[in-house]
């Protein structure tokens, strides 16, 4: 989601916690703020809640506009991973991952076409070797369940898991 909020620095209104601000031209244009919100609805309603403060301490001329969250460009029913945000989205719908499950997804997207043994996975993703061969397959059972495609990550028998060949994911960098 993206705010915008608009406030022209010759406000009349003042607020005694703000400092003022300093004569500028006649000709100033207003001032344009785009905040990009990513994460949970907590953080979102803290960010808006201080934007529409400003803009009030701005006064009548100010005003926020709210814009829809852009969808990543993918193919329809492509899953696209974004590791800044830790989001994965599914025809611009948000898929309700865990962490873990998120994690695994993730590290199989960034290496398509290798076996990653359970131990691998283990060290790689959960970041330790203390929990038995059987929590990996737990977890690539409930992803492929949530994925609604058990075809999506691949059993390799004897060695361990992969990304499909023809998996329809990919992943955001910026």
């Amino acid at each position: 989601m993206s705010a915008l909020a608009i406030a022209h620095p010759r406000a009349t209104h003042v607020r005694p916690d703000l400092r003022p601000v300093p004569n500028l031209p006649e000709d100033e244009t207003p001032v344009t703020v785009t905040i990009s919100i990513a994460g949970g609805v907590t953080g979102r309603d803290r960010v808006l809640a201080a934007l529409r403060e400003l803009v009030d301490a701005a006064g009548p001329d100010a005003a926020i506009e709210l814009e829809a969250p852009v969808s990543p460009a993918g193919a329809d029913g492509e899953i696209v991973l974004d590791p800044r945000a830790r989001t994965a989205l599914r025809g611009g719908q948000r898929l309700d991952l865990s962490r873990l499950e998120y994690d695994l997804l993730l590290f199989l997207a960034q290496h398509p076409r290798q076996v990653f043994s359970r131990a691998q996975l283990l060290t790689h993703v959960w970041g330790h070797r203390h929990t038995t061969n059987r929590t990996v397959d737990v977890h690539v059972s409930r992803l492929r369940t949530k994925l609604d495609d058990p075809e999506l990550i691949t059993t390799v028998y004897g060695l361990g898991y992969r990304l499909a060949d023809d998996a329809p994911i990919s992943v955001r960098e910026r």
